[in-house]
């Protein structure tokens, strides 16, 4: 292993067509699994350089290709981040919420202060939209009622980590539709608008999908890489609903603790 360009080759690495272990697990992956548990056992800290893929394709006795996509996928799941002229460094760390049977929300903008990351948000698209039969039963309006929809790509430290989309009755908060949101709060801005925030959600439901082509573009991912998809239902403090989520977030930059 090495720390920011200091390079310490292994001794008795394998030949290409070797296995580097005792395990018939890919070349690649155990790279791949090496620099992700030196990262996360603090011998490559956040913005540390890590060795070029020709030091690392030496010290491994592998290919460069192999190297590459061991690099790739660390890139792609968060872990790393290339820089043109510079090389690559360690990425931010992982966002990561607690799941446990409160109902209570932890923002993103909260979840990253709690990693030491800065949080960031990009207006992706503002639109008015027919309401949706769970959306008008949620906020409890007739058919009819339009919906306004904010979509922004949330980011820790400049990685873009979620596809955010805010769900509320467009009658509700019309301004939102002008307001600036750049790295900004979107309930601070919910709540100036309705003088109420959301306080916590009455459900909560996640599922596996994978990113489509446009999310692939906006998140800095391959399509069809895995994405958390996030449903809530916000109300206030006092049960009202607010508004609902529903986030897509990076599976490798984003954790669910149990």
């Amino acid at each position: 292993m090495t720390r920011k360009g200091r390079h310490v080759a292994h001794k008795g690495a394998p030949c290409e067509g070797q296995d580097m272990g005792t395990t018939a697990t890919p070349l690649y992956q155990q790279i791949y699994d090496d620099l992700k548990a030196a990262i996360k056992g603090g011998t490559y800290k956040n913005g540390d350089r890590i060795p070029s893929e020709a030091e690392l394709s030496q010290s491994y006795g592998v290919s460069r290709i192999t190297v590459r996509r061991a690099i790739e996928d660390l890139c792609s799941d968060g872990f790393l981040v290339k820089m043109q002229g510079r090389g690559t460094f360690v990425g931010t760390r992982h966002i990561s919420r607690q799941l446990s049977r409160t109902r209570d929300i932890s923002t993103f903008t909260r979840m990253c202060q709690e990693i030491g990351a800065r949080p960031g948000a990009r207006v992706i698209d503002r639109q008015i939209t027919p309401g949706r039969p769970d959306e008008l039963e949620f906020f409890g309006l007739a058919e009819g009622a339009l919906m306004l929809l904010v979509r922004r790509v949330r980011s820790a430290d400049g990685l873009p980590v979620c596809d955010e989309r805010v769900i509320l009755p467009y009658d509700w908060a019309p301004d939102l539709l002008t307001e600036p949101l750049e790295d900004a709060s979107m309930f601070d801005a919910i709540e100036r608008m309705l003088g109420r925030r959301p306080d916590h959600h009455t459900a909560w439901t996640i599922n596996a999908v994978k990113a489509t082509t446009e999310q692939a573009q906006l998140l800095e991912v391959s399509a069809g890489d895995p994405l958390i998809y996030s449903v809530a239902d916000y109300v206030g403090a006092d049960e009202k609903p607010v508004c609902i989520g529903r986030d897509y977030f990076v599976g490798g930059r984003y954790e669910i603790d149990l």
